[in-house]
């Protein structure tokens, strides 16, 4: 399982963030200018510099994206508190709801293996008859 590291220090360029997180430098860019990304520290070459939470928001960001989730969607959710009960418990909901799009998509993508490793079979067992 994957490590998730949080801490608020201004450590990464961006591009050390676009080879972590394989975004691109343009959409990482993009997620600070729609406000998905803030406080984004500059070092003294006005070079943007990227903490490990803002490593993780973007994780999160390409995880509701890979799910199908709008950027509005997302603004939404991140816009959340986690101090207050009825906003928790949205944020909580909408985890829920992205994690069941998640097993439905691995559900489809197993069904599909199934069939391609019945088709590879079926294959190898007429090229070992020939």
């Amino acid at each position: 399982m994957e490590e998730f590291i949080y801490g608020t220090e201004a450590k990464y360029t961006i591009r050390e963030v676009a080879q972590i997180t394989n975004l691109s430098k343009p959409t990482i860019r993009y997620y600070e200018e729609i406000g998905l990304l803030q406080n984004i520290a500059r070092d003294q070459n006005n070079i943007r510099m990227f903490s490990d939470n803002q490593i993780m928001r973007l994780r999160m960001i390409q995880c509701m994206r890979s799910t199908g989730m709008g950027i509005e969607m997302i603004r939404h959710y991140i816009g959340l508190s986690t101090e207050n009960q009825i906003e928790l418990n949205e944020k909580y909901s909408i985890v829920l709801n992205q994690e069941a799009v998640l097993i439905s998509q691995k559900e489809d993508i197993e069904a599909q293996l199934a069939l391609i490793e019945h088709k590879k079979a079926n294959y190898k067992k007429k090229l070992n008859e020939i």
